[in-house]
């Protein structure tokens, strides 16, 4: 691992050889498989809701309780990391938990069970984005911008194969063994994140400690740019993962789709995601923060209402897609995080961020509470009017000209 950490070149290539692009792929391909855990019960939600018998409120339940979890470990997982610089071994542990937890859900014939593994799989999932965002950047200081793009795009291909895989498996199997399937490689890939990433990081954490968790709080807190943009994509994360979550229920009920035709759609959703994320950063360079969100919120939220008009399934499939190219607004949002915050609190910024995502656990709660006080379409009109309240709250944050 020399050359990843050495002078630039100035041919301006990366100045890698074949262990640091092979350190990538391990890197990249691990974010796949962490985002696609996130998402990991949407694909089969139809199938463990026939299996088990279970009502839209519990299937909302559900898809939650590992949201829930994210949101309650992934600040407090984070600081821990950046204090004891164990960022690693942090990873590890973690993202092992959550393939061990999918694992033995192959086993569970009970909901309560599911529910514990699913919180338990929210939990050890929670480490992966602060630890292996920062592994990416510490192991690759040369062409940093590369490898962390590069390590970016794992993530959505793994939210884009991973319900295929599983829709085939559920085909000739069942859920139970969908859902391990696509868990296993974790164990495989965690071995060689130990091996070819380092460990502790000793000045980090001194760092960390000598700044004070408490007073670099406080910093973040008091800037208002940074709550506004918490603020947005939270409504957003409410808006999509509800969508993207109760997709598969409207799919099976009102147009009888089979498991393979709601892999697709999935898969679809988050493909498009992965194309638009380059629009995304050209639309932030081209408008400024306020601008830029605004198309992308307006569309995400208008085709989230239309899904119940969908009579058919090319329809549904359409719909689906076209919403994942306006509703993946990370690259807007980080980027804007970074030019309005205070450098010193960067990694803060971004994890108060994330945590406020991850308030998105309460979209299945309301969603399923709305299906079953009314009907599923109402559930939809909710997710895009709260998307339309992101755009609301974005609508505040500065334009390009008053960004520094």
């Amino acid at each position: 691992m020399t050359v990843g950490r050495g002078a630039a070149n100035i041919s301006g290539r990366p100045p890698w050889g074949r262990r640091d692009y092979a350190d990538l792929l391990i890197i990249g391909s691990t974010h796949g498989l962490s985002d696609g855990f996130s998402n990991m019960l949407v694909p089969v939600l139809a199938l463990i809701v026939a299996d088990l018998g279970l009502s839209t409120f519990q299937a909302g339940t559900l898809l939650s309780t590992f949201s829930l979890a994210t949101f309650l470990f992934l600040y407090p997982l984070s600081m821990l990391a950046d204090y004891t610089g164990r960022k690693k071994f942090i990873l590890i542990t973690g993202l092992g938990l959550a393939a061990v937890s999918f694992i033995l859900m192959s086993g569970t014939r009970s909901f309560t069970g599911l529910l514990i593994l699913s919180f338990l799989a929210g939990a050890g999932n929670s480490t992966y984005h602060p630890c292996g965002t920062a592994l990416t950047a510490e192991r690759f200081s040369v062409h940093r911008s590369f490898a962390i793009s590069f390590h970016g795009l794992g993530g959505n291909i793994g939210t884009s194969i991973l319900p295929l895989i599983q829709a085939a498996v559920a085909a000739v199997a069942s859920w139970r063994t969908a859902v391990a399937v696509c868990a296993v490689p974790a164990l495989a890939l965690l071995p060689m994140v130990g091996i070819r990433f380092h460990g502790k990081s000793t000045g980090d954490a001194a760092r960390s400690q000598g700044q004070g968790i408490l007073v670099m709080l406080r910093r973040v807190l008091r800037n208002r740019n940074v709550i506004l943009l918490a603020l947005t994509y939270t409504l957003r994360g409410i808006g999509t993962k509800g969508m993207i979550g109760f997709l598969p229920l409207i799919a099976s009920k009102k147009l009888g789709m089979d498991t393979a035709s709601i892999g697709l759609a999935v898969s679809l959703y988050f493909g498009a995601g992965a194309v638009s994320k380059p629009l995304m950063g050209y639309l932030y360079s081209r408008w400024g923060a306020r601008a830029a969100l605004m198309v992308p919120l307006l569309g995400a939220g208008a085709l989230t209402i239309a899904i119940p008009f969908a009579t058919w399934e090319s329809a549904l499939i359409l719909i689906s897609m076209m919403t994942g190219v306006f509703a993946f607004v990370s690259p807007i949002i980080l980027t804007a995080t970074a030019d309005l915050c205070e450098p010193e609190v960067l990694a803060s910024s971004i994890g108060v961020i994330y945590t406020a995502h991850g308030l998105n656990f309460l979209a299945p709660l309301a969603g399923g509470w709305l299906a079953e006080q009314y009907n599923l379409d109402v559930s939809f009109y909710f997710y895009g009017i709260v998307t339309w309240l992101a755009m609301g709250v974005a609508v505040q944050l500065p334009g390009k000209q008053s960004v520094r």
